[in-house]
This record gives structure tokens, sequence and C-alpha cells, in this order.
């Protein structure tokens, strides 16, 4: 079975769960579904966490770009500044989203 690359880990959960159902033969596996539902919860648990920090830096960098981009001063050092953060801020964001897809 050929998964899409956009198929979740909780998605995959509960299609092993409802094949387990239909498939009495298959009880076994039970304990390991399980298992693997509470490593679902503890990733789950543990993304969730490194999105809210993401999250908060991307934040904090928006905002300093913001103050960059609406500051007069035509200084060539808030100019390099800028140059520097904006690149990493959106790649940060863009990273935050993808963390927020494996939730």
């Amino acid at each position: 079975m050929t998964l899409p690359p956009s198929t979740s880990l909780s998605w995959c959960l509960r299609e092993l769960q409802a094949l387990r159902q239909h498939h009495q033969a298959l009880s076994p596996i039970d304990p390991l579904i399980q298992q693997l539902d509470r490593y679902r919860e503890h990733l789950h648990t543990g993304i969730h966490a490194v999105d809210l920090e993401l999250s908060q830096v991307s934040s904090a960098l928006s905002g300093l770009l913001a103050m960059l981009d609406q500051s007069n001063l035509d200084s060539l050092e808030c100019e390099q500044v800028y140059c520097l953060l904006e690149p990493f801020a959106r790649r940060l964001q863009q990273t935050a989203t993808q963390v927020r897809q494996l939730i």
C-alpha cells in the first residue's frame, strides 16, 4: 500500500485500527497498535511544544522586522540587520507551518 506524502500518523493509526477490527486474525498486533498510539500522543505533545516555541520566535522576529522596516533610519546597519533577519524569519515561519502539519 502506497501512502500519499501528506498522510498523518493519526490517519495511519486509524486505518490500521480499522483493518484490525475487520480482521480478527490480526489480534496479535493489538499491543503494537496501542504502543504506536502512545508514541503518537507523545510525539503530538512534543510537536505542539516545538510549534509554540517556533511561533513565539517567529512572532518576535516579525515584530522586529516590522520595526526595522518602518523606522526612518537610513543607516547601513539597519539595512544589514533587516537583510539578515528577513530570510531567517521567513524560513522559521515555513518551518513552523510544516511542524503544525505534523500534528
